[in-house]
């Protein structure tokens, strides 16, 4: 269940824990060095990976305002949606995608890792982030059409993951 804090959307334990899943899965895949799941805001929502930035709150900000600019910048020349590959030098790279309508995903990868790879488990991911996001938000309004219950979701979602992930 998430709640909204002001523009600030805070998900609860069950629904962290759920997303994490998801970008563990994805991380263990792709062989992405780290996931950050950020709200549109730049908070920090969920991460996952083999190294931990430093001032991970100041990158998840920066990766806001950047994918927000990028967007502003497709909307301007016709485009509707805009992700992109950000070469940093020493042969990483950050990839940056929308999850939903609240929310963003941050990859890191090395040069090692092919990014059509990292790009088709990533899109799987955020598939399944948003399923949960909704399923979250469903429930902090008491929609019962839209919830999910959770013990068949998480069958659900760890058979859809093998599935799909292996």
């Amino acid at each position: 269940m998430s709640f909204d804090q002001g523009d600030r959307r805070v998900y609860f334990a069950k629904d962290v824990h759920q997303l994490n899943l998801v970008l563990g899965r994805f991380i263990h895949k792709s062989e992405a060095e780290t996931v950050l799941l950020v709200d549109e805001a730049g908070h920090l929502i969920a991460r996952q990976g083999k190294r931990s930035p430093s001032g991970e709150d100041t990158i998840a900000a920066i990766v806001a305002g950047t994918f927000n600019a990028s967007q502003l910048m497709a909307e301007m020349l016709g485009g509707s949606e805009l992700s992109s590959i950000v070469p940093c030098g020493s042969g990483r790279n950050v990839m940056l995608l929308r999850a939903g309508e609240n929310a963003l995903l941050a990859v890191t990868f090395d040069d090692d890792s092919s990014d059509t790879l990292v790009r088709t488990y990533a899109l799987e991911a955020v598939r399944r982030l948003i399923a949960i996001m909704k399923s979250a938000d469903a429930a902090r309004r008491g929609d019962p059409d839209e919830m999910i219950e959770s013990e068949t979701f998480d069958r659900e979602i760890d058979g859809a993951l093998n599935d799909v992930f292996g």
